[in-house]
């Protein structure tokens, strides 16, 4: 097990630690020579402020999705979980499907609807604005960078809504029915019962949620490519941290400097989930 792990997870980041002090590239694949720092350099001393910009929009990104994510979800369970719903079993299968299809299958159904001449959204909107009309869904910057987070809400929202569910199913009725002899009504026993209660479910889940939208590719690569770029030198409007290390490591083969770039991704969410962690264990604490 220990040789296992090792060669699987252990082996693959020594080495794209000791790449990130090299030179190596395409013309350097075999005989590249040790550069100390540079790759950092181009990262920190504004070299490179690609850098920075891909990694502002991908916590733009994250902090867009995740309230939806949330919402959705919330919104989906609670409506799953009321007593007066018929067919329950078949609404949780029918609800679940996006999370249970492939990404990429789903990135590409997507990548469909937003074709600014054939797809499916434009069709329905030339029914009530005119033949001749169209969004640009994928020519258009913010255009673009909304419909990456249309799909990716559309494929990540059954997460929470089966953390919630599974919470909310797990809330004694009985709360409710004395809340109810008091007086409350329904948006007081949501937000004075559902909502504490669910907590402890929902702090862990979005970290974790988070730490996967921080890292998406296939989304936003199927669909846009990284684009629309205003320049071939520079990201495109859906650059995300992942797709701008896939663009630089197997497109234009700047192995280094994309190792560099992921030693300095990987300690930042190693810090920001450390201190997502500690805060959701005092949450948790306090709770109880």
């Amino acid at each position: 097990m220990i040789i296992g792990v090792s060669l699987i997870s252990l082996f693959p980041i020594i080495y794209n630690v000791y790449i990130s002090f090299t030179n190596q590239n395409l013309y350097h694949f075999r005989h590249y020579s040790i550069v100390g720092l540079v790759n950092y350099g181009k990262l920190f001393k504004g070299l490179d402020a690609d850098f920075f910009i891909v990694l502002a929009r991908t916590f733009l990104f994250v902090g867009v999705c995740i309230p939806l994510f949330l919402i959705v979800g919330m919104l989906t369970a609670l409506a799953v979980n009321h007593p007066s719903v018929r067919w329950k079993p078949f609404w949780r299968v029918a609800l679940i499907v996006p999370w249970a299809v492939p990404t990429y299958i789903t990135a590409l159904v997507w990548k469909f609807f937003f074709n600014g001449e054939f797809g499916t959204l434009n069709q329905l909107y030339r029914v009530v604005a005119g033949p001749q009309a169209g969004l640009p869904w994928l020519t258009d910057p913010n255009w673009a960078f909304g419909s990456v987070v249309l799909a990716n809400v559309w494929m990540s929202y059954p997460f929470f809504m089966v953390v919630i569910l599974g919470a909310l199913q797990s809330i004694p009725s009985d709360m409710y029915e004395a809340a109810a002899v008091d007086g409350a009504g329904a948006w007081r026993k949501f937000w004075r019962i559902t909502v504490p209660l669910l907590r402890p479910a929902i702090l862990p889940a979005t970290i974790l949620s988070a730490i996967v939208t921080f890292n998406v590719l296939n989304t936003a690569y199927l669909i846009t490519q990284g684009g629309p770029f205003s320049s071939a030198a520079k990201p495109g409007a859906t650059d995300f941290v992942m797709v701008y290390a896939f663009r630089n490591a197997f497109l234009l083969f700047n192995y280094s400097y994309i190792a560099a770039f992921a030693v300095v991704i990987f300690f930042l969410l190693f810090t920001v989930t450390m201190g997502s962690l500690r805060f959701t264990g005092l949450i948790q604490e306090d709770a109880r």
